[in-house]
């Protein structure tokens, strides 16, 4: 069962989110499965970073997770008090998520961008 999907801006791949919380990210062209990660607990919400380069997800555990999208590698974790139901992206290097406790904004500022690494 599939609860949440993202699409790259180009549309070159996508992502999704199972009932098991495992997200998955898939190649457009093929079909094929890139990258699989660990299982977020509950529900999760996902996003795509206007570049294409990080995929965020944020689950009713508290966890917000980015993840490089080329290696399906999580590149960051922060907590919050409560679940998230919502997560987007503010341009590639802030992240705004939310549940029933209100907004958090997290800027990302990763050493090197996937695409240069």
């Amino acid at each position: 069962m599939v609860t949440a999907l993202a699409v790259a801006p180009d549309g070159s791949w996508l992502a999704s989110r199972d009932g098991d919380g495992t997200v998955r990210i898939w190649d457009a062209a093929t079909w094929q499965k890139r990258a699989a990660s660990t299982r977020h607990s509950r529900r999760a919400a996902l996003a795509v970073a206007p570049d294409g380069s990080w995929l965020a997800s944020g689950s009713w555990d508290g966890e917000v997770r980015i993840w490089d999208v080329t290696t399906g590698r999580a590149q960051a974790l922060m907590r919050v008090d409560n679940n998230i139901r919502a997560c987007a992206w503010l341009g590639s290097k802030a992240l705004a998520v939310g549940g029933p406790r209100g907004l958090y904004v997290f800027d990302y500022l990763p050493a090197t961008s996937p695409a240069a690494g």
